[in-house]
């Protein structure tokens, strides 16, 4: 009997046992790194999607929701317009001018003819146009811009919003004046890669004359 127990303790892995153990081992985390990296690029889109398209209706929500103007010089401190101010020239994270690596969030005194973004020297400091600037982080970035009812190449888009109206105004290439002509803006975020590449991956975010946001 005591034999018996002692064969079986003696027990162990064989050679072939040990290394067709590892090699499984390996494949399984090579299929997971490989996953994890694609999930990582799809969550990282996703997040920057989502974060344009609420900044979109935050800006919304401050011109509808009346917020003060605080610390700007004007007749009017609660009808500010408010926007957000897209660009496809450069892409230097934490430009003032905008890039395909930034976007910002901007309020415009209600005594002012021109809703559209004029560059801030600082940005989030009391009485300039700029409120807050959103870095875009990883190999993310703004592909392109287009709009329905605008014909040619868009480099900046302003997407305007003016108590009390709900409804979108588009200023395209630091326009003076709304296009009224524009229906609808949409802008395409990438992660970075080449279209050809089978890795590559897009979303849009729409948005209707009517302040109507939508993602695709």
């Amino acid at each position: 009997m005591n034999k018996i127990l002692k064969r079986k303790n003696n027990r162990a892995f064989t050679l072939v046992e040990l290394m067709v153990t590892i090699s499984i081992f390996l494949i399984l985390s090579s299929i997971v790194i490989f996953d994890y990296s694609s999930f990582r690029s799809q969550v990282s889109l996703q997040n920057l999607t989502d974060n344009i398209a609420l900044s979109i209706r935050k800006a919304q929500s401050f011109a509808i929701g009346a917020r003060r103007a605080v610390g700007q010089s004007v007749v009017s401190p609660f009808n500010n317009s408010y926007g957000i101010h897209f660009s496809t020239e450069g892409s230097t994270p934490g430009s003032l001018s905008g890039s395909r690596k930034s976007f910002l969030l901007f309020s415009v005194p209600s005594t002012s003819t021109k809703k559209s973004y004029s560059t801030s020297e600082v940005c989030g400091t009391t009485g300039n146009q700029c409120l807050e600037l959103f870095d875009i982080s990883h190999a993310d970035m703004i592909e392109s811009i287009t709009a329905i009812g605008f014909g040619g190449t868009i480099t900046s888009l302003d997407i305007v919003f003016t108590r009390p109206n709900p409804r979108a105004e588009f200023y395209v290439n630091k326009g003076t004046s709304a296009m009224s002509s524009v229906t609808s803006a949409s802008i395409k975020v990438s992660n970075g890669l080449g279209s050809t590449d089978s890795k590559y991956k897009f979303k849009t975010i729409t948005v209707q004359n009517t302040g109507q946001i939508s993602i695709q």
